[in-house]
């Protein structure tokens, strides 16, 4: 993201997004093995039932497992020394318990980093939206599936849902954090009208929109049919560039035409666990280490280390490239509690010497 006078109050955020931008300069653009974000399941609660939960939430699996601040705190600091200057607070529903959710800011200490949480704004209220600006918060990403209200409560599980979200995205953005429309694009809604209609409604008032495509994870194991068709990848291109306001991970955030990608951010981005396990990326439910047992150097290197993660892809991995997904993500029940360990599924031919692994912090 370009730096702007927000984050000017934040110099370590600014010198570490200095120096991913300098990477991507001096890499042709490509995001290499440089490292960029922490997505941290902090409790995997919530309140809603979404159809096409990645997390299993529905099912109710380890909604009470959480890591300590104190463990949290480490995983913070050893990001801060990474080069880590993302930092996403996840669940679950983390605003079903707001005294964890600010002990654990406390822990991280935001001021390190483009902190921010995805909600589905259920029990976001002004109120909420100023604590968390104090908190240094920089953004709150907040799910929505439809403009439809009925379409969106059902996809949700729940009465009110739409109405709520769509109320707390104006508490973020009066309270002076960055407003993120989250929104879920697969084969089955690519073309549909009232997707653009969400892109829309995103762009006239000025918030911006994350796109996450669908995956075959979660709720959605074993269901490649979802995944985009390249019609479908060819059909966002055109809305990122009528747009303007779409974010995408795998997008350069410095590109102002609206045109080129970074690459696939697996390991550049991990997703760790209340268990403390470190999975590739939220949608890859491979571990490549647990937080609580090593270093996170340790573990980052071990994931570069596997060719898939280390070398260029300017696609996404678990959305986009259906050999990877048929090779290394129908691993039996594969979730985010249950990830295929990396030392099981890759062989000597998918790895490079770890003395060879350069991880860019």
């Amino acid at each position: 993201m370009p730096i702007h006078s927000s984050l000017l109050k934040k110099p370590r955020l600014v010198e570490k997004l200095r120096s991913f931008y300098s990477h991507l300069k001096k890499n042709n653009g490509e995001i290499g093995t440089k490292t960029r974000g922490i997505d941290l399941n902090l409790n995997n609660a919530c309140n809603l039932r979404c159809k096409y939960c990645f997390t299993n939430s529905p099912k109710g699996e380890h909604v009470k497992d959480r890591l300590t601040p104190e463990q949290i705190s480490s995983l913070a600091d050893q990001a801060d020394e990474l080069g880590y200057f993302e930092f996403d607070l996840q669940g679950g529903e983390l605003l079903l318990r707001p005294d964890i959710l600010f002990e654990t800011l406390e822990a991280i200490k935001p001021e390190r980093f483009y902190l921010y949480l995805t909600t589905n704004g259920y029990h976001l209220d002004r109120t909420m939206a100023d604590k968390l600006a104090h908190h240094h918060v920089s953004r709150v990403s907040v799910s929505i599936d439809s403009m439809d209200e009925k379409t969106h409560d059902d996809i949700r599980g729940r009465k009110e849902s739409w109405r709520k979200a769509i109320e707390a995205l104006k508490h973020v953005k009066d309270a002076g954090m960055d407003p993120y429309l989250n929104v879920t694009m697969g084969h089955y809604n690519a073309f549909d009208p009232g997707f653009e209609e969400l892109l829309k409604y995103s762009k006239d008032n000025k918030y911006k929109t994350l796109i996450n495509i669908a995956v075959p994870a979660g709720m959605w194991l074993h269901m490649p049919e979802e995944m985009l068709s390249d019609e479908d990848r060819n059909h966002l291109k055109k809305l990122r560039k009528k747009y303007k306001n779409l974010v995408r991970n795998i997008w350069d955030p410095f590109d102002k035409n609206n045109e080129e990608s970074i690459g696939c951010t697996t390991v550049n981005r991990v997703y760790i666990t209340p268990l403390g396990d470190v999975l590739a990326c939220p949608y890859v439910h491979i571990k490549i280490g647990n937080i609580l047992e090593q270093s996170l150097k340790e573990i980052i290197n071990f994931g570069f280390s596997i060719k898939h993660f280390a070398e260029h892809s300017p696609i996404c991995l678990a959305g986009e490239n259906k050999e990877f997904v048929k090779n290394y993500m129908t691993k039996g029940g594969q979730s985010i509690f249950k990830p295929a360990h990396a030392k099981d599924i890759f062989k000597d031919n998918d790895l490079i010497p770890l003395d060879q692994v350069k991880v860019y912090s």
